[in-house]
């Protein structure tokens, strides 16, 4: 069987990258409907963005909390990624910070950073900013599976 987990999706909605920034893979069927995301390196550190618009709204026209932990999720996810040679991974816990609003139009972005390593298990976080303003935290604990095990 192929490892569907590792094959690329196209985004739910065409949007132009922002300067400076390149559209990132993304593999996830529900990330791929939030986004696109896009990334870019800076200082040797893979960043993540999401330009937000209309679908990222709650009823009081700021960015939902479900979309703010969603993309939390996925670039820590890269950042797991990134640290196991891509390895199958899924988030065992998530603690989540809302600390400001942001609104259409606004450019979500982080750098995942992975804290600690053991075998099977993951410790990462980030500060997600609108520019140099910090509007969210959050971090996560990820298990990581053998290849082989993952169907």
């Amino acid at each position: 069987m192929a490892e569907t987990w590792a094959q690329a999706l196209p985004p739910a909605r065409e949007v132009e990258a922002p300067l400076g920034w390149t559209r990132a893979e993304q593999f996830d069927p529900f990330e791929a409907y939030l986004g696109p995301f896009f990334e870019r390196r800076t200082d040797g550190h893979r960043e993540y963005a999401l330009l937000l618009d209309e679908r990222h709204m709650n009823a009081a026209n700021v960015a939902h909390g479900g979309a703010l932990m969603t993309f939390a999720d996925a670039v820590l996810g890269y950042g797991v990624w990134d640290a196991t040679e891509r390895s199958p991974c899924v988030t065992v816990s998530q603690q989540s910070n809302f600390l400001a609003t942001v609104t259409i139009g606004d450019l979500l972005w982080c750098r995942p950073i992975v804290v600690r390593r053991t075998r099977e298990i993951v410790f990462a976080r980030g500060d997600l900013m609108v520019g140099e303003r910090t509007v969210f935290t959050a971090s996560a604990l990820w298990k990581v599976f053998e290849r082989s095990s993952v169907a």
